[in-house]
């Protein structure tokens, strides 16, 4: 009777664990339908930390969710910018080329950079980024450009041109500071 009852119990708390995990999936997924693109992007920073089991990854052309549950939201991404998201590092790196925040993590974790950005000597953003819990710092790039970025970290700096058609890297982890 014992064993009945515990049994009874876990399959109770079994059946309410996932209730409210699968409610709160489709809750997440429906607070992504109507949200600009920047919110959007945002929401894959957050979901990193509150939903660990929603996936996300961003393309030169869309930000893709995948769900536990098996849906998936895509939004498009505007043609006349791309969305880019830079780790610069010290020591440590990885290869990457697709930006996936709800896995991607760098060395430098909620730094301030300084961050130069110019397209044929003319300048797309000059200021301060600081980077997420994950490492990387965002920035939004005029489309089909190659883009010089200059970064500043202290007395180390680093350098690199990226390209920004949809067949480049939103995942910059290659600018090492020395």
């Amino acid at each position: 009777m014992k064993s009945s009852l515990i049994a009874l119990s876990f399959a109770l708390i079994t059946l309410v664990a996932c209730s409210v995990t699968d409610a709160d999936y489709t809750s997440q997924y429906n607070s992504l339908k109507n949200l600009s693109i920047l919110s959007t992007v945002a929401k894959t920073n957050e979901f990193r930390d509150t939903y660990p089991d929603i996936k996300s990854h961003i393309t030169p052309k869309e930000i893709v969710f995948e769900f536990p549950d098996g849906k998936k939201f895509t939004k498009s991404i505007t043609d006349t910018l791309m969305y880019v998201a830079i780790a610069p590092y010290i020591t440590t790196t990885h290869t990457c080329s697709t930006h996936y925040p709800s896995s991607c993590s760098a060395e430098l974790t909620e730094k301030t950079f300084k961050v130069v950005a110019t397209e044929n000597g003319n300048t797309i953003f000059d200021g301060n980024l600081t980077s997420l819990k994950h490492g990387f710092f965002e920035i939004w790039l005029p489309r089909n450009k190659t883009i010089n970025i200059k970064i500043d970290y202290g007395t180390l700096k680093g350098e690199e041109s990226i390209s920004t058609t949809d067949n480049d890297r939103t995942c910059i982890t290659t600018i090492r500071l020395n």
